[in-house]
């Protein structure tokens, strides 16, 4: 059998999308929509998000528990469309600025920005940023983010609290420590991307620059 097209070491036993040519399994799960640009119609990417999901939110809201953080239980269950925008724009800077982004750096990003918005229901506009342009571009996102969905909701007469959106931070945090792994500096983030999906423009059997 022919070997991985990306590691040129497995048996390539996986037609990927893509690349346009085979690959072996561990490949494609470790490399799917965080170097590849995988189509939503690849079946491998459907199976992994069907078999992903349960358990992510069951491990997640294990360890919520465990913190008595009950109020951030029903942020989890309640505010699910704007956590996954939020982290939408942190998988966002991992693909398009920083590819070896490291769960690490999103906590200290997501820690900034809780601090910022803290700050903020105090009444005090500050925002807090890291010397880290990497970290610094994962609060950035986030507090960008943000400010969007301000706009939008307050377009349609609606207004999101500081306190909410407070809430949706300190529950992506507890995501990244969820699913925090010594042995893969990335663990958090191939989780995360496999839940947002790319354009369609860009999904057309392409891999992301390097």
């Amino acid at each position: 059998m022919a070997k991985c097209a990306k590691c040129a070491k497995q048996p390539a036993r996986r037609e990927c999308a893509a690349l346009g040519e085979r690959i072996c399994p561990l490949c494609c799960a470790h490399l799917r929509m965080l170097v590849l640009a995988c189509p939503e119609r690849c079946p491998y990417l459907q199976d992994a998000r069907r078999t992903t999901r349960e358990r992510r939110l069951g491990q997640l809201l294990a360890h919520l528990t465990a913190q008595g953080q009950k109020a951030l239980v029903n942020v989890l269950l309640h505010m699910s469309p704007l956590l996954a925008f939020l982290e939408g724009a942190i998988v966002e800077v991992q693909r398009q600025r920083f590819r070896d982004l490291t769960d690490a750096e999103v906590l200290a990003g997501l820690e900034n920005a809780i601090r910022t918005y803290e700050t903020l229901e105090r009444g005090i506009i500050y925002e807090h940023h890291s010397e880290s342009p990497r970290i610094h571009a994962v609060t950035e996102s986030l507090l960008k983010a943000l400010e969007r969905v301000e706009k939008d909701l307050a377009e349609r007469g609606v207004r999101i609290r500081t306190s909410e959106a407070l809430a949706c931070l300190r529950v992506l945090a507890e995501s990244v420590r969820a699913v925090g792994d010594e042995r893969e500096v990335q663990a958090y983030l191939r989780v995360a991307a496999l839940f947002q999906p790319y354009p369609e423009s860009k999904s057309r059997l392409i891999v992301v620059p390097e």
